[in-house]
């Protein structure tokens, strides 16, 4: 994937990592309050007005969402279990346990995943899947509804899960890279009155503060669910940060039948002393290794004036109808600006040694414009013996990104990585008009139906059709570049149900992508590729009993392949082939203890393509993760649990041309918990100590492209409950 212009689990605080939460659990939460389940089915009378007991709010908060559901775009609303696709969920629950405040973080627990920047990076947000990097335009949805995800960071406090879909999803959700979706869900008007206020402390000195309210108004027909979040303080490499963020969600029971719900997010975040990427050219390095990786903590910036500053707007509205037992349609319209300006420094390395050129680059001003309308109907009926779920719809989006007129790319001097840091004072001019560079718009239909032969067996089949057009334009407005496609993407699984909650399944998925926009470093910076089509074959099983759960899945992922050749052009050209293999897991064990894994093997080469990189190993792609986490519910100590996290990634090629090795590393992560109650309020205790031998490493972004991995960093939380 070229770099950007600009740059299933439901997992309990006690460390339990499982596709879905036990029959028993199920029954708990059963007649729970919205406040961790989301809001009621809206057909449904409003419960009592009773106030639960303390006990029972602190179990919920526990299990986040009661019944797990996976979002699957036009595959409509479904039970994990029966869907032929390796998925992972991560509640508000976790996301509050682990302090998570970036992407980076948030999926680190997956062995299937690579994080491509560190918190406070350019790149925090940017993640590989399966050895995909996620497609910018297409590969995050807010609600299912697209969102252009470059450079920018999505205020976590704000949702009350983060589904990922590994692999193709073509079907579902349109043009996209077969690593995956990332679906971030807002949280929902609860149906009793809530109100929470945590602070929290990260080294060196980052200080934040969240409110969380909800509740119904107006004899419980509007609902309304309030996040405010505050970030202020200096990043453990010397930068600054300073975020500020809010949203909202409500809701109108309209009819019994029929709910009007609308959402709103807004984050604006500035980042001072920011340092980008390390990057190198394999054609001149004199060497197959990198320099000895140093310390996160050492501040790299020689820049003075170095900064990014983004603004994020989300809003969404739509009606949900429930027209009979069996049938519902809904329909939503959503839109979404992020605006962005830096002057950061990437730095070309040039030895072993560690002497670099520092080249300061600008943008005075980007910005996206994204749009989509989108309606589904989803229902059931019986033909003799047999059942079909379906579902049918049609959707719209358009995106349109802007792009300044003039902008720097300029060397500033040279460096030493292990010397001091000499500064660099430029005269730069940050002020710039902005040009329209792309749009693209595709109209999709789509259909789908799951045929229930018998309560074992079952077949899924979907097809969806897009009509997909994109241009690039000029400084001048002339378009430069112009692609049309109609494709049809099928997706077609089997199902088999051996026994009671495990299930068994062979699925095929065809999918499209964009091809991308040509980074800065790179002689044809910001053309605009062609779409890659891709093409997925994935056998998996799932299981889920009273104490333990597995999830496992075989994949061969067919792809256009996209890479820098020797003349520092990034090109598309021939395919890559992606296979691999992954294991989830959890046990419960005696005294409390609790056992979770995630293992990940896999490999990539390029196929029928440039005589340069013909045979050779994809680069960024670890052949070996694991994830192993210890858990123990401290049964001495009522309300105390600690965990002990050891994160395994192996070593890859960081280039195309496989000239050099990223070194693996281990990471030991250690957290704990206390939960107490002060008179009749809940009050919660958090602390983390990542990286707790402060190892240095190498993490990466892409082919020729590295970062310096975080130094040991401990957070601090504490969280009161009205």
């Amino acid at each position: 994937m070229a770099i950007a212009h600009a740059q299933d689990t439901a997992q309990a605080t006690t460390g339990k990592t499982r596709p879905e939460l036990r029959k028993a659990d199920r029954k708990k939460a059963s007649g729970a309050p919205a406040s961790a389940s989301g809001p009621l089915r809206h057909g449904t009378p409003a419960p009592a007005k009773a106030r639960p007991t303390p006990a029972r709010r602190e179990e919920l908060e526990v299990h986040g969402n009661a019944t797990p559901v996976f979002s699957g775009g036009a595959l409509g609303n479904k039970r994990p279990l029966d869907t032929p696709f390796s998925i992972r969920t991560v509640t508000s629950a976790e996301i509050q346990e682990r302090q998570v405040k970036s992407l980076s973080r948030l999926l680190s627990q997956d062995a299937s995943v690579v994080t491509n920047g560190d918190t406070y990076s350019f790149n925090a947000y940017s993640v590989t899947v399966r050895g995909v990097p996620l497609d910018d335009y297409n590969g995050y949805k807010i609600n299912g509804s697209p969102f252009y995800m470059t450079t920018v960071e999505l205020p976590l406090e704000s949702f009350e899960n983060v589904q990922l879909l590994k692999g193709a999803s073509g079907y579902m959700y349109g043009f996209n890279a077969p690593g995956g979706i990332i679906n971030y869900q807002t949280k929902k008007p609860t149906e009793q009155r809530t109100f929470s206020v945590d602070a929290g402390y990260s080294s060196a000195a980052i200080a934040s503060e969240h409110i969380d309210t909800g509740g119904r108004l107006f004899n419980k027909v509007f609902g309304y669910r309030l996040n405010l979040t505050h970030e202020k303080g200096e990043t453990y490499n010397g930068s600054h940060v300073e975020r500020y963020s809010g949203s909202l969600g409500v809701d109108a029971r309209i009819a019994k039948n029929l709910l009007w719900t609308a959402d709103a997010i807004y984050q604006d975040r500035k980042i001072r002393g920011l340092v980008q990427d390390f990057f190198i050219d394999p054609t001149t390095y004199p060497s197959n290794s990198l320099p000895a990786a140093i310390s996160g903590n050492k501040d790299l910036n020689s820049y003075p004036g170095s900064m990014f500053t983004s603004h994020v707007l989300f809003l969404t509205t739509g009606l949900k109808w429930d027209i009979s037992r069996n049938w519902k349609f809904h329909v939503d319209y959503s839109h979404s600006q992020d605006w962005r300006s830096y002057q950061s420094e990437w730095m070309s390395l040039n030895n072993r040694q560690g002497d670099y050129d520092s080249y300061l680059s600008t943008d005075p001003r980007s910005w996206s414009d994204y749009n989509q309308a989108q309606g589904i109907l989803e229902g059931s009926f019986h033909t003799g013996f047999v059942k079909h779920d379906v579902s049918l719809g049609a959707t719209w989006q358009g995106l349109t990104k802007y792009l300044p007129t003039s902008s720097e790319y300029v060397n500033i001097g040279s460096q030493n990585m292990f010397a001091p840091i000499i500064p660099r004072p430029w005269s730069i001019n940050n002020e710039s008009s902005v040009y329209r560079n792309y749009r693209s718009d595709q109209v999709g239909l789509f259909l789908s139906d799951t045929v229930t032969f018998t309560p074992q067996w079952s077949l899924l089949a979907g097809v969806r059709y897009t009509n997909f057009q994109q241009n690039s334009y000029s400084a001048a407005d002339v378009r430069t570049a112009a692609y049309k496609v109609n494709p049809v993407t099928p997706t077609v699984a089997l199902l088999y149900h051996p026994v009671h909650n495990m299930t068994v399944y062979a699925s095929y998925v065809q999918a499209l992508e964009n091809g991308g926009t040509v980074g800065d470093t790179y002689k044809n910076a910001r053309q605009t590729l062609a779409p890659i089509r891709s093409d997925q074959v994935e056998v998996g099983a799932k299981i889920t009993r009273r104490t333990w759960d597995l999830t496992g899945a075989l994949y061969r992922i067919t792809r256009g392949a996209q890479y820098a050749n020797a003349e520092n052009y990034y090109v598309s050209n021939g395919t890559q082939v992606y296979q691999g293999f992954e294991l989830n897991g959890h046990v419960d064990l005696p005294l409390g203890f609790v056992v979770t894994d995630s293992l990940g093997i896999e490999s990539s080469k390029y196929k029928k393509t440039d005589p340069s990189i013909q045979g050779n190993t994809a680069e960024a792609i670890p052949t070996f993760q694991n994830m192993f986490t210890l858990t123990n519910n401290i049964q001495a100590v009522p309300g105390l649990s600690a965990s002990a996290e050891v994160h395994y990634t192996g070593r890859m090629w960081g280039d195309a041309m496989n000239v050099y090795h990223i070194p693996g590393y281990t990471l030991l992560n250690l957290r704990a918990s206390y939960r107490t109650h002060i008179g009749k309020h809940r009050v919660t205790f958090r602390a983390e100590l990542d990286n707790v031998a402060n190892t240095h490493y190498w993490g990466v972004l892409a082919s020729d492209y590295f970062y310096v991995g975080a130094p040991r960093t401990v957070y601090l939380n504490a969280r009161f409950d009205l």
